[in-house]
C-alpha cells in the first residue's frame, strides 16, 4: 500500500507496557508519528507504574493505562476499551503475551479492522550471540531504530531517533528544595547503582570510591538515585563514603521526579538500566557501564555527550541478553575489570574539574 493512502489516518495506537528504557525509546517514534500524522488521535497503552514517563509527552492524544493487579479480567477490559475506539493502525512494539493478546482482540473487528505493524526483536540472532557467541549481528539496528522501523509501511523513516523525556514543573521544584537541603543548590553528580539484575550492577565498593574521589579531588557532592528496590545498593554505597560526600534520594522519589534530580546533574554515572536512558532523553552528561549485555543488543547511548565503558573480547560476554542472577563463570569480570580509576579519569578529562560546581 503506498503512502498516499496514509495521509488520511486519523486513529493510531502505540503499545509498549514496560519498562523505564524501553519505553523512553518510544520518543522518536512518538515524535515522528505525530510529525507525520499531525492531526491524528495517537494514544499509547502502558503498564500503570510507568504511565508517567509517558503522560506529559506533547505528541500524544491520550495514555490509557493497564494495572497488572487486575489481571487477565483486567486485560479483557481493556481489549473492550480499545476495540470502541477504532482504531485504524496499531503499533505493537512490545510483542508480548499481553500485547499480542489486544492486537488479536482488535483483529476480530469484523469493520474497521486496524492494520497491526509489529516490532521484529531478531531472537533467533540474539540466542546465537548469548549461547553459542555466534554473531550474527552484520549490521547493528538499536530498539529506538527497531520501533521506527515498526512504523515503516506508514511512510516514518529512520532519522533524528534522539530522545525525549517530558517533565511537570511540579518535578523540578521537589528536586530543587531537595538539592538545596543536601548540596546547597549545586548541579550534583547524579549516580545510580541499581539494576534489575546483578549483572548489570558495577560493585558497590566501586561505585563508592567514585564518589568518594569526586568528593575529595573535585569538591563535586553525589547523589544516589534509584527505585525502592534500589534502596539496599545505595545504602551499601553509601556507607563506605564520607557523610558529607554523597546523599540518597533511592526510593524517596517518583519516576518523573528523579527525572527532575537527573535534569539538574551536572554528569550521569549508571549502569545499563533505565535511568541511563532517562539521563540521555534529559541530554544529561552521562558514563554508562555495560557488564553482561552488549552493544548487539541495541540499548547503547548514542548522545554524544555519552561515554560507554565495557569490557570487550571477553569470551563468555553476552551471558544473556537482560542480566542474570550471579556470573555464571564465578570471576564477574565483565563487571570487575572496569576499575573505579578509569572512571575518574574520564570524570576528570570530559566532565568536572577541580573547583567546578
Amino acid at each position: 500500500m503506498g503512502y498516499l493512502l496514509h495521509r488520511n489516518i486519523s486513529k493510531i495506537l502505540i503499545i509498549r507496557m514496560s519498562s523505564i528504557g524501553d519505553i523512553i525509546l518510544t520518543s522518536p517514534l512518538i515524535r515522528q508519528l505525530r510529525q507525520k500524522f499531525p492531526r491524528a488521535q495517537i494514544d499509547f497503552v502502558i503498564r500503570r507504574e510507568y504511565a508517567e514517563l509517558v503522560r506529559y509527552n506533547p505528541h500524544l492524544s491520550r495514555v490509557i493505562e493497564f494495572d497488572v493487579r487486575d489481571g487477565f479480567a483486567g486485560l479483557r477490559r481493556l481489549a473492550h476499551l480499545l476495540r470502541q475506539n477504532g482504531y485504524e493502525v496499531i503499533l505493537d512494539v512490545h510483542g508480548n503475551i499481553r500485547s499480542r493478546y489486544l492486537t488479536a482482540q482488535l483483529s476480530r473487528l469484523i469493520f474497521r479492522r486496524p492494520r497491526v505493524y509489529r516490532i521484529r526483536k531478531n531472537q533467533i540472532r540474539r540466542f546465537l550471540l548469548v549461547k553459542l557467541k555466534i554473531n550474527l549481528y552484520q549490521k547493528i539496528i538499536s530498539v529506538r531504530e527497531k520501533y521506527l522501523r515498526t512504523a515503516s509501511p506508514l511512510g516514518v523513516e529512520e532519522r533524528d531517533t534522539r530522545l525525549e523525556l517530558f517533565l511537570p514543573r511540579e518535578a523540578g521544584a521537589k528536586a530543587d528544595a531537595y538539592l538545596r537541603e543536601v548540596s546547597g543548590s549545586e548541579e550534583p553528580m547524579i549516580v545510580a547503582p541499581g539494576a534489575r539484575h546483578f549483572t548489570k550492577r558495577w560493585p558497590p565498593e566501586y561505585f563508592s570510591q567514585v564518589i568518594t574521589q569526586v568528593y575529595e579531588q573535585l569538591g563535586k557532592r553525589t547523589v544516589l538515585v534509584g527505585g525502592k528496590e534500589d534502596v539496599p545498593v545505595a545504602r551499601e554505597v553509601l556507607q563506605q563514603v564520607p557523610e558529607a560526600a554523597a546523599s540518597s534520594a533511592a526510593g524517596k522519589f517518583s519516576l518523573v521526579e528523579t527525572a527532575g534530580l537527573i535534569q539538574r546533574a551536572a554528569l550521569v554515572i549508571s549502569n545499563d538500566s533505565g535511568i541511563m536512558h532517562i539521563a540521555e532523553a534529559l541530554d544529561r552528561p552521562l558514563i554508562a557501564i555495560f557488564g553482561s549485555t552488549v552493544r548487539e543488543f541495541g540499548f547503547f547511548p548514542q548522545s554524544p555527550r555519552s561515554v560507554v565503558l565495557e569490557i570487550k573480547g571477553l569470551p563468555c560476554r553476552p551471558c544473556s541478553h537482560i542480566g542474570r542472577a550471579s556470573c555464571p563463570k564465578k570471576h564477574f569480570k565483565c563487571m570487575k575489570e572496569i576499575h573505579p580509576e578509569q572512571i575518574l579519569q574520564i570524570i576528570k578529562d570530559n566532565f568536572l574539574s577541580a573547583g567546578k560546581n
